[in-house]
């Protein structure tokens, strides 16, 4: 029993790693909870408007300004609370005032108005950051304003109790405690540090002859690397912290995996050798150290000589120990924690730099328009007793593409579905016991925020579990008559579904195709040029990872579009770090390739010329397959070729010697990540690519 309710401890923090998300749930639980028995204290000195009006405006209003502030930094959050404040101050100020001038027309006024706000919000959606929440936000805000204002609106009181839910809001999230998502990250960053230093000293352990501290199997780090990108995620655009990123523990995964085919392929005498090697313990313990600590030792540099080839040796064992030397210098240079976290989750902007009207997204307010005119129009049309939800389920569901719509209508309706039918289910076994049902209903604003940006069909069924049980339980309404919540959110999700599938659907297919075959096509184009300077290679990586981020981005939402399922499980694509890292092993096999046809001088010049061609047709014609959708490459003997062509160590030098094994090593790297995204599924819509470049090679 002890050792599955660690098992469980142990999946929620990776889950929610620190508890980040949880802390900001309960924090949302006491804003509701102070919100509710503020109003209802105010309430006491005013008779005009209901006590249960006044805590849900306020609780509305406080409650939201947390929902729409991401997990951040204390001081980016306190920025965000009070903007989202005013918003909603503004907001409901402008409620008011409608409903003053509508007079007895009020609720019908503020409806149609509704789809105006709707429109509105909806159209900063493409202004990206603070203001694309703020669309989300005015946009399910003045449904608050509609519903209190029966059958009379509360007048002044609207943004008087909007300031009052922002203050209680902003009291609660600042002034209470909460972990440091810097500090969680830092924690996380050192726990696969450990781990991937664990995991080398496993692989080498039959060349040291030493016991490794534990064993850490390759599943163990792709679920920590994942934790990780979950903490990358939480710590804010401009983190103090740094360390490892997402791409470059990958790159480390990587590199171990050299390391350990590598060592299967030495001979005894080779392990030998390595085993009786001061040099080489000190090197790896050198590495494993900074693995572990992200600090350099006093020892600028890693010494190497252990790789040195040694006449006694087979030519394949010298390959395999050059292999191995390699990794190390890139282990080496990764391990450094001086390096940016946000390495790999670069946020582009699109239309960034134009003025911003032109940002705008008009499409999407003409969709959004239209669907919330058509759900309020059902609604009065069949005269439905809660026609705001279905309206509210398309304000939900309406995303900027098409994908991510189909994706959210699956979540919204199923979650519902399976909430509604929970709380159906416990009604029966709960009618007696009315503090125990409020306590369950309390205790679902946490879970909500836990689940709502990790899975939202999770988070839509305590969403709907929290207001069927909490209409029936604090307003009296029947749980049987409950059951339109369910209805209705499948007539709203239909709806949103409808327009976006009908009226100038965003679809991704053509997109994604697009911008793989650019992105690709970028990487080929780099691998042409020859560096000059690391100037160069700089701003070719910078490119590298634009295209990157916006193929990253269309694929996610492409994703979502052919397998909306995928939301339940939670499935995930290599293709997210793949893409990027296949950045970096361009322009390092780019700088290897330099300095090999550099330092290949004499007789053998025109032989490595000739070699090292053919490893450049083998890399681009990898890149024309995955874009041809074709299979992998396979022309037998490459490698072979290239060990033969080995330069001998005394006329070579250990700079051409490391950078002969170095291409080979960045070639395969592409090679592999190429594979990850063929096996990715999305990127076989780019298919009428310009045929393949010849002489398609492949190592054995």
């Amino acid at each position: 029993m002890r050792h599955q309710v660690s098992d469980f401890l142990t999946w929620v923090l990776r889950y929610d790693p620190g508890g980040l998300r949880l802390v900001r749930g309960l924090h949302l639980m006491v804003t509701v909870l102070l919100c509710v028995a503020l109003a209802n204290g105010l309430a006491l000195f005013l008779d005009k408007v209901p006590a249960f009006t006044m805590a849900v405006l306020t609780a509305a209003a406080g409650s939201h300004c947390l929902v729409f502030t991401p997990v951040s930094t204390r001081q980016e959050e306190m920025a965000s609370i009070l903007r989202m404040g005013m918003v909603v101050t503004a907001l409901f100020g402008v409620g008011a005032v409608i409903g003053w001038l509508a007079g007895t027309a009020a609720m019908m006024v503020l409806q149609v108005a509704w789809v105006g706000v709707i429109a509105v919000g909806f159209a900063l959606d493409g202004l990206g950051g603070f203001w694309q929440r703020t669309g989300r936000a005015i946009s399910i805000f003045w449904l608050f304003v509609i519903l209190t204002s029966q059958p009379e609106s509360p007048g002044i009181l609207l943004p008087v109790l909007a300031v009052l839910g922002a203050v209680v809001a902003f009291v609660v999230r600042i002034g209470l405690w909460r972990p440091s998502s810097e500090g969680t990250y830092l924690r996380v960053e050192r726990t696969n540090r450990q781990a991937l230093a664990d995991h080398l000293e496993e692989v080498a352990a039959d060349l040291t002859g030493q016991t490794p501290h534990a064993n850490i199997p390759v599943r163990e780090l792709a679920r920590l690397r994942m934790e990780l990108q979950l903490c990358v995620a939480l710590i804010g655009p401009t983190p103090a912290a740094r360390g490892l990123s997402t791409e470059t523990a990958t790159m480390m995964e990587l590199a171990l995996e050299v390391v350990r085919d590598a060592t299967g392929h030495l001979s005894e005498e080779a392990c030998g050798r390595l085993r009786a090697d001061a040099g080489f313990s000190a090197d790896l313990g050198m590495v494993s150290g900074k693995l572990r600590s992200g600090q350099a030792p006093e020892t600028p540099d890693l010494d190497l000589k252990w790789a040195e080839p040694d006449a006694d040796l087979e030519t394949q064992d010298q390959f395999q120990i050059l292999r191995i030397a390699q990794s190390f210098k890139r282990l080496w240079l990764l391990a450094e924690r001086g390096n940016p976290v946000l390495e790999a989750e670069e946020k582009v902007q699109p239309g960034t730099g134009a003025a911003w009207f032109r940002q705008l997204d008009w499409r999407l307010a003409l969709q959004g328009g239209v669907a919330a005119s058509l759900g309020l129009a059902i609604g009065w049309f069949f005269e439905l007793s809660h026609a705001y939800w279905v309206t509210l389920t398309v304000v939900v569901i309406l995303c900027n593409s098409l994908g991510t719509t189909v994706q959210k209508t699956v979540q919204r309706v199923g979650g519902t579905a399976v909430g509604v039918g929970v709380a159906m289910l416990v009604d029966p076994l709960l009618s007696g016991l009315p503090e125990l049902r409020l306590a369950l209903i309390v205790l679902s604003i946490p879970a909500i925020v836990v689940f709502m940006d990790r899975n939202y069909a999770i988070a839509a069924g305590f969403i709907s579990f929290m207001v069927v049980a909490g209409l029936h339980a604090i307003v009296g309404l029947p749980i049987g008559a409950l059951w339109v919540r369910l209805w209705d959110t499948i007539i709203g999700a239909g709806v949103g579904l409808s327009v976006a599938w009908i009226l100038f659907p965003n679809r991704t297919g053509e997109t994604i195709s697009t911008l793989t075959r650019a992105y690709l096509s970028a990487c080929a184009a780099a691998l042409q040029e020859s560096g000059a300077t690391a100037a160069d290679d700089q701003q070719d990586f910078a490119d590298l990872r634009q295209s990157a981020s916006n193929l990253v981005k269309t694929a996610r939402s492409y994703r979502a579009e052919v397998a909306p399922w995928s939301s339940y499980s939670e499935t995930t694509s290599d293709l997210d770090v793949l893409v990027i890292v296949l950045g970096h092993y361009v322009i390092l096999y780019r700088q290897a390739r330099a300095v090999v046809m550099k330092a290949a001088t004499g007789t053998r010049e025109t032989a490595i010329a000739s070699l090292v061609a053919r490893m450049d047709d083998r890399v681009n014609s990898e890149i024309a397959a995955v874009l041809e959708g074709r299979d992998k490459q396979a022309v037998p003997g490459l490698a072979d070729d290239w060990l033969a062509a080995m330069p001998d160590a005394e006329a070579a030098g250990p700079q051409l010697m490391t950078n002969w094994v170095a291409m080979l090593y960045h070639a395969r790297k592409i090679v592999r990540c190429l594979d990850g995204l063929r096996q990715d599924g999305l990127l076989r819509t780019a298919s009428d690519l310009t045929p393949p470049i010849s002489g398609a090679l492949h190592e054995s």
